[in-house]
Protein backbone atom coordinates (compact mmCIF):
# COMPACT_ATOMS: atom_id res chain seq x y z
CA UNK A 1 0.00 0.00 0.00
CA UNK A 2 2.78 2.14 1.11
CA UNK A 3 4.56 2.09 -2.15
CA UNK A 4 1.18 2.96 -4.41
CA UNK A 5 0.81 5.80 -2.58
CA UNK A 6 4.96 6.39 -3.24
CA UNK A 7 4.48 5.85 -6.48
CA UNK A 8 0.91 7.31 -7.06
CA UNK A 9 3.06 10.74 -5.52
CA UNK A 10 5.73 10.13 -8.03
CA UNK A 11 3.60 10.19 -10.67
CA UNK A 12 1.68 13.21 -9.75
CA UNK A 13 4.80 14.94 -9.02
CA UNK A 14 6.28 14.20 -12.16
CA UNK A 15 3.26 14.92 -14.05
CA UNK A 16 2.87 18.57 -12.63
CA UNK A 17 6.52 19.22 -13.23
CA UNK A 18 5.82 18.12 -17.17
CA UNK A 19 2.61 20.89 -16.80
CA UNK A 20 4.63 23.28 -15.58
CA UNK A 21 7.46 23.28 -18.22
CA UNK A 22 4.50 23.37 -20.91
CA UNK A 23 3.16 26.50 -19.13
CA UNK A 24 6.43 27.89 -18.61
CA UNK A 25 6.81 27.37 -22.70
CA UNK A 26 3.56 28.84 -23.81
CA UNK A 27 4.82 32.25 -21.66
CA UNK A 28 7.84 32.14 -22.85
CA UNK A 29 6.22 31.83 -26.71
CA UNK A 30 3.96 34.33 -25.69
CA UNK A 31 6.42 37.05 -24.59
CA UNK A 32 8.43 36.10 -27.80
CA UNK A 33 5.71 36.96 -29.76
CA UNK A 34 5.26 40.07 -28.07
CA UNK A 35 8.65 41.20 -28.10
CA UNK A 36 8.72 40.23 -31.93
CA UNK A 37 5.92 42.40 -32.97
CA UNK A 38 7.23 45.47 -30.89
CA UNK A 39 10.57 44.88 -32.80
CA UNK A 40 8.61 44.30 -36.02
CA UNK A 41 6.57 48.06 -34.98
CA UNK A 42 9.72 49.87 -34.17
CA UNK A 43 12.20 48.38 -36.39
CA UNK A 44 10.58 47.14 -39.71
CA UNK A 45 13.64 46.89 -41.58
CA UNK A 46 15.84 45.61 -38.75
CA UNK A 47 18.24 42.49 -39.85
CA UNK A 48 16.33 40.29 -37.67
CA UNK A 49 12.72 41.19 -38.77
CA UNK A 50 12.55 38.75 -41.77
CA UNK A 51 13.00 35.78 -38.52
CA UNK A 52 11.00 37.25 -36.71
CA UNK A 53 7.88 37.62 -39.80
CA UNK A 54 8.52 33.85 -39.84
CA UNK A 55 8.22 33.22 -36.35
CA UNK A 56 5.13 35.62 -35.28
CA UNK A 57 3.31 33.39 -38.63
CA UNK A 58 4.12 29.90 -36.57
CA UNK A 59 3.12 31.02 -33.67
CA UNK A 60 -0.26 32.38 -34.78
CA UNK A 61 -0.80 29.41 -36.90
CA UNK A 62 0.31 26.97 -34.13
CA UNK A 63 -0.86 28.59 -30.79
CA UNK A 64 -4.35 27.73 -29.25
CA UNK A 65 -3.16 30.91 -26.97
CA UNK A 66 -4.90 33.38 -29.75
CA UNK A 67 -6.77 33.57 -32.59
CA UNK A 68 -7.01 36.25 -35.17
CA UNK A 69 -9.61 37.60 -37.33
CA UNK A 70 -8.83 40.34 -39.61
CA UNK A 71 -11.94 42.37 -40.51
CA UNK A 72 -12.41 41.45 -44.35
CA UNK A 73 -12.88 45.30 -44.85
CA UNK A 74 -10.21 46.11 -42.88
CA UNK A 75 -8.08 44.78 -45.86
CA UNK A 76 -9.16 47.54 -48.14
CA UNK A 77 -7.50 49.53 -46.12
CA UNK A 78 -3.86 48.41 -46.25
CA UNK A 79 -3.55 49.42 -49.68
CA UNK A 80 -2.09 47.48 -52.92
CA UNK A 81 -1.13 50.53 -55.38
CA UNK A 82 2.68 51.61 -54.31
CA UNK A 83 2.97 49.70 -51.44
CA UNK A 84 5.80 47.93 -51.97
CA UNK A 85 5.53 46.91 -48.39
CA UNK A 86 1.99 45.52 -48.11
CA UNK A 87 2.92 42.29 -46.53
CA UNK A 88 4.61 43.36 -44.01
CA UNK A 89 2.16 45.76 -42.99
CA UNK A 90 -0.81 43.08 -43.84
CA UNK A 91 1.68 40.86 -41.09
CA UNK A 92 2.08 43.32 -38.63
CA UNK A 93 -2.09 43.98 -38.76
CA UNK A 94 -2.32 40.46 -37.87
CA UNK A 95 0.32 40.40 -35.15
CA UNK A 96 -1.17 43.09 -33.36
CA UNK A 97 -5.03 42.42 -33.10
CA UNK A 98 -2.79 38.81 -31.58
CA UNK A 99 -1.46 41.13 -28.93
CA UNK A 100 -4.38 43.06 -28.58
CA UNK A 101 -6.01 39.65 -27.01
CA UNK A 102 -2.95 38.44 -25.60
CA UNK A 103 -2.77 41.29 -23.37
CA UNK A 104 -6.93 41.78 -23.32
CA UNK A 105 -8.12 38.23 -22.42
CA UNK A 106 -11.08 39.62 -21.27
CA UNK A 107 -11.37 41.59 -24.30
CA UNK A 108 -10.46 38.46 -26.64
CA UNK A 109 -13.63 38.62 -28.59
CA UNK A 110 -13.87 42.09 -29.27
CA UNK A 111 -13.31 41.99 -33.10
CA UNK A 112 -13.32 45.66 -33.61
CA UNK A 113 -11.46 46.76 -30.92
CA UNK A 114 -8.55 43.99 -31.83
CA UNK A 115 -9.18 44.85 -35.52
CA UNK A 116 -8.78 48.49 -34.42
CA UNK A 117 -5.63 48.14 -32.30
CA UNK A 118 -4.07 45.88 -34.98
CA UNK A 119 -4.77 49.15 -37.62
CA UNK A 120 -2.89 51.46 -34.94
CA UNK A 121 -0.33 48.89 -34.72
CA UNK A 122 -0.23 49.04 -38.57
CA UNK A 123 -0.39 52.53 -38.94
CA UNK A 124 3.10 52.97 -35.90
CA UNK A 125 4.87 50.38 -38.10
CA UNK A 126 4.27 52.36 -41.43
CA UNK A 127 5.45 55.82 -39.54
CA UNK A 128 8.63 53.63 -38.72
CA UNK A 129 9.27 52.29 -42.00
CA UNK A 130 8.28 55.92 -43.68
CA UNK A 131 11.10 57.51 -41.14
CA UNK A 132 14.08 54.72 -41.77
CA UNK A 133 13.06 54.66 -45.43
CA UNK A 134 11.28 57.42 -47.55
CA UNK A 135 10.68 54.87 -50.31
CA UNK A 136 7.80 53.49 -47.63
CA UNK A 137 6.02 57.06 -48.25
CA UNK A 138 1.86 55.82 -49.41
CA UNK A 139 -0.87 58.53 -50.19
CA UNK A 140 -3.34 56.55 -48.46
CA UNK A 141 -1.84 55.08 -45.53
CA UNK A 142 -0.75 59.24 -44.69
CA UNK A 143 -4.31 59.79 -45.26
CA UNK A 144 -5.09 56.93 -42.61
CA UNK A 145 -2.46 58.46 -40.34
CA UNK A 146 -4.17 61.82 -40.75
CA UNK A 147 -7.71 60.07 -39.72
CA UNK A 148 -6.17 58.50 -36.73
CA UNK A 149 -4.80 61.77 -35.80
CA UNK A 150 -8.02 63.35 -35.79
CA UNK A 151 -9.16 60.74 -33.54
CA UNK A 152 -11.86 59.21 -36.53
CA UNK A 153 -10.03 55.50 -36.67
CA UNK A 154 -12.67 53.76 -34.27
CA UNK A 155 -15.38 55.52 -36.51
CA UNK A 156 -13.68 53.68 -39.60
CA UNK A 157 -13.52 50.20 -37.99
CA UNK A 158 -17.45 50.57 -36.69
CA UNK A 159 -18.34 51.85 -40.35
CA UNK A 160 -16.59 48.72 -41.88
CA UNK A 161 -18.57 46.77 -39.10
CA UNK A 162 -15.36 44.34 -37.77
CA UNK A 163 -17.27 43.45 -35.12
CA UNK A 164 -19.65 40.94 -36.75
CA UNK A 165 -18.75 37.33 -36.52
Amino acid sequence: MKRTIFLTSIFCLLFSVQMAIGQTQKDKDRAAFINNTRLLSEKPFDEHAPAARVWNLKYLTDTDEVTVSVCTGLLDLVPEKKNKFKGELFGQLMYEIGVFKLKNPDRKDDEAAANLAGLEGMLRTYENMLAQNPKAKNAELDAMVAKRDKGELKSVVDGIDCGKK
